[in-house]
């Protein structure tokens, strides 16, 4: 394949992939309420979207629920990476990285109502935090992942082994060697399970309370009267707002490049 077809390979791909998102931030200025018809620009489905309590409160209850869900998932997927790569002799050492990856490969929805059944065999009441705990479960594999990848490929370093010469324990060299050096896989790792835990519509459904309502669900519950462009307004936003978050990482990354180089 020449670069020339190559390229217009490359056109097509990403028209492909992106031309959907540019549909969705053209109607969110449509001057109708339902997304068929182009009747007009306007700016009043943003206007309605600051003014929707409703939608932003599920939208702050998403938010939570992510952020609890990556913060439980990170510090288990630590723990357990560690354990996997740095402990690689104990009892039942493969059966327990399988059984971490277990959520990957079972059906969504039979994980929704195994965990439905288990916390009502259980007695425990649905509220924010089962379904937090049940987001950090889903979010495992993610984490574990990534946490587990960086730590095996540390594994030559050494410096871990040098810091414990020096005199410094295995929880000092934990806290000042491999957790500063597994830190970018820990916050990769973070934002993955957060992603899982802020669009998962499938557990949630199952597992949520009264009262419990994300993002997901409420939109889910407006599709019964039909979605408006204010659904197009916010996910427009969600957009910039990650745009920006990547931007400015990028920009991170150069400036520290640049202050090494020079």
């Amino acid at each position: 394949m020449n670069r020339r077809a190559l390229g217009i390979y490359g056109v097509f791909f990403y028209l492909f992939l992106y031309f959907p998102l540019l549909i969705m931030l053209a109607f969110s200025f449509n001057n109708a309420r339902r997304n068929v018809v182009w009747r007009g620009f306007t700016f009043k489905w943003y206007g309605r979207l600051f003014h929707d309590t409703e939608l932003l409160w599920a939208l702050a209850t998403s938010l939570k629920l992510a952020l609890a869900a990556a913060a439980v998932a990170s510090l288990l997927g630590l723990l357990a990476s560690y354990a996997l790569a740095r402990h690689r002799r104990f009892r039942g050492r493969g059966f327990y990285a399988g059984l971490f990856n277990l959520p990957l490969m079972i059906p969504e929805i039979v994980m929704g109502v195994g965990l439905l059944s288990f916390f009502a065999k259980a007695r425990i009441p649905l509220t924010f935090w089962t379904l937090a705990a049940s987001h950090a479960l889903i979010a495992l594999p993610y984490s574990i992942g990534t946490i587990r990848g960086r730590l095996l490929l540390l594994k030559d370093s050494r410096l871990e082994e040098a810091a414990m010469d020096l005199g410094a324990t295995e929880w000092v060299t934990f806290l000042k060697v491999t957790l500063p050096l597994a830190w970018p896989s820990i916050l990769a790792g973070a934002l993955l399970a957060f992603t899982v835990s802020f669009e998962d519509f499938v557990t949630t459904f199952f597992v949520a309370g009264v009262g419990v309502v994300t993002m997901p669900i409420k939109i889910y519950s407006m599709m019964k009267f039909g979605v408006t462009p204010e659904i197009n307004a916010l996910a427009v936003c969600l957009l910039i707002f990650a745009a920006t978050a990547l931007g400015l990482n990028h920009l991170s990354i150069s400036n520290k490049t640049l202050d090494s180089e020079a």
